[in-house]
């Protein structure tokens, strides 16, 4: 579910009120907020606050747009509404920014890139307001530009995402814990940031934290999940001071939680039915991306210049000079094992060799171009590259950068999805060339070391003749090899998104996507060279 966004002729500086009315957030068969309703004042800071379990962040993706229901396993319903001081529901494009606990900025860019990025996504970035040019918002804020993202301070790489979010200019911002596991010292910096920030570029702004004692002092209003109600319950500022006996009265009773009524099944047929629905989920996500990639080749970028970006980005990370060498190298091996071993251990060689040499070569050459390369080729690239993309976009999963976009209004699989498959699509005909030209110079280095009384000329005689079609440049085979080349590096780049997007609560989950990816694509493009071979031969 999703909150009523507000339409993009809004100025970023009107006051809205969020609003949610009789909210249920279900988990299974329990149930963290019930037909709870509460009014966020317009321009105002509020906290939300509550004890580790009771549905905070759950609370800020539902009220952000960022839930996957389907993914999470929870059942949303109710609604969120962005409303005018008019009291009018605002409708068109959404206007909430997140600022992240983790911060989930885009590494591989530059700070003012990072900036950017939500600068060129925002609603109101035909409105010109200087207040939130980039390169201004970096120095009001204290983050420098001349050192890599990766490598800012926790405290530098807060602001920096405080500051990629105003860029985008919402009129509602959510902080995710700002003050979680800091210091005193520096919580009190960031919660002098977030007041000054406030007051420099006003706005709705909702702090989901349990640390109340750093961020009560500039909180308009409270508010208090509280599970043993299962709602959302607004706490006068005279009880301000008691937040800590509340918080542990309310903690008291999150064994209370409301419970579904649900019939009790045998373990193993409740077992064995999620196991069959898990199967059923997976075949239909399957079916949906392979239809979903037809659509995806088109780059309907909302900003032409941030596709190429990502897309960029993942041809580095599938056709980089390091993967010419690594592609090369394996290229000389079969290009050595094939010349040297075939005419090295030849039968009754001494006889045979200069009745079947030229016949050898052009069978060589033909397994070569046709057979081999391909099948080794690709078989590394779904390895290499695509355990490459595969931990990429598990880092931007685990890192909740793929949140970051979606609170800019980009849909992650537009940038991602449809850059990695052009990567993959452009960047695997390439290493294929690449490793069959270094197979086949090891292969000619290697007979003319071997037969100088033959020399290169004779190899160049014979060794390509099997595939050469008078009158056409191409070789014979070569749109058979075209056609499994594109199959194998769709697939690859479908299996290196499906299992790096994943939800990821841990770096080991992000590990576990890389292995999968590497086992599946390598499955995967031995199946495509099987099936091909059975029609391209048969």
């Amino acid at each position: 579910m999703t909150p009523t966004p507000a339409p993009a002729t809004t100025s970023r500086s009107s006051a809205v009120d969020v609003v949610i009315q009789d909210l249920t957030v279900q988990a299974g068969a329990r149930i963290l907020l019930h037909e709870t309703s509460a009014r966020f004042a317009a321009g105002q800071v509020t906290l939300i606050v509550g004890r580790s379990g009771v549905g905070k962040s759950t609370l800020l993706k539902v009220i952000a747009g960022l839930l996957d229901e389907r993914e999470e396993g929870l059942q949303v319903t109710g609604t969120i509404g962005l409303y005018d001081q008019q009291g009018r529901l605002l409708t068109g494009r959404r206007s909430v920014g997140v600022v992240f606990q983790d911060y989930a900025l885009f590494d591989e860019l530059s700070p003012v890139q990072n900036v950017r990025l939500a600068r060129a996504h925002s609603p109101h970035r035909a409105d010109g307001d200087s207040l939130l040019d980039p390169a201004r918002l970096l120095e009001e804020l204290g983050v420098p530009d001349d050192v890599p993202t990766h490598a800012l301070s926790g405290g530098q790489r807060q602001r920096l995402a405080i500051a990629r979010t105003l860029a985008y200019g919402p009129d509602v911002i959510l902080y995710d814990e700002p003050t979680s596991g800091l210091d005193s010292a520096t919580a009190a910096e960031v919660t002098r940031v977030i007041e000054a920030t406030h007051a420099r570029h006003p706005c709705t702004a909702i702090v989901v934290t349990h640390d109340y004692e750093a961020l009560a002092r500039i909180a308009d209003a409270i508010y208090l999940i509280d599970p043993g109600t299962r709602t959302l319950r607004a706490v006068p500022r005279s009880e301000w001071g008691d937040l800590s006996t509340l918080l542990a009265l309310s903690g008291s009773a999150t064994d209370e939680l409301l419970q579904v009524e649900t019939g009790r099944l045998p373990r193993w047929v409740a077992q064995t039915g999620r196991r069959i629905a898990n199967g059923l989920s997976a075949t239909s996500r399957l079916l949906e991306a392979c239809l979903e990639s037809i659509w995806r080749l088109v780059p309907a970028w909302k900003s032409p210049w941030w596709g190429a970006r990502f897309f960029l980005h993942y041809l580095r990370a599938v056709a980089s000079p390091s993967a010419w060498l690594y592609i090369a190298i394996a290229g000389a091996i079969i290009g050595f094992v094939s010349t040297y071993f075939t005419f090295r251990f030849l039968p009754s060689a001494n006889y045979t060799k200069p009745l079947v040499i030229e016949d050898l070569l052009r069978s060589m050459g033909f397994a070569l171009y046709r057979i081999l390369v391909p099948i080794l080729a690709t078989i590394l690239i779904a390895a290499r590259c695509g355990a490459a993309v595969a931990s990429d976009v598990g880092g931007k999963r685990y890192g909740r950068q793929m949140d970051a976009l979606r609170t800019l209004g980009v849909e992650p699989k537009r940038y991602l999805l449809t850059g990695i498959l052009y990567a993959f699509l452009l960047g695997t005909p390439w290493l294929l060339a690449v490793s069959y030209a270094s197979a086949a110079a090891t292969s000619l280095v290697v007979f003319t070391a071997t037969h100088p009384a033959r020399g290169t000329w004779f190899w160049q005689l014979h060794f390509h003749r099997e595939l050469s079609v008078p009158d056409q440049w191409l070789y014979a085979g070569t749109w058979w090899l075209l056609a499994k080349t594109t199959a194998c590096a769709a697939g690859i780049a479908l299996i290196a998104y499906a299992r790096g997007a994943r939800p990821k609560d841990s770096t080991r989950a992000v590990s576990r996507g890389v292995t999968s990816t590497i086992l599946w694509a390598t499955l995967y493009v031995l199946a495509v060279h099987f099936v091909f071979a059975f029609v391209e031969f048969n």
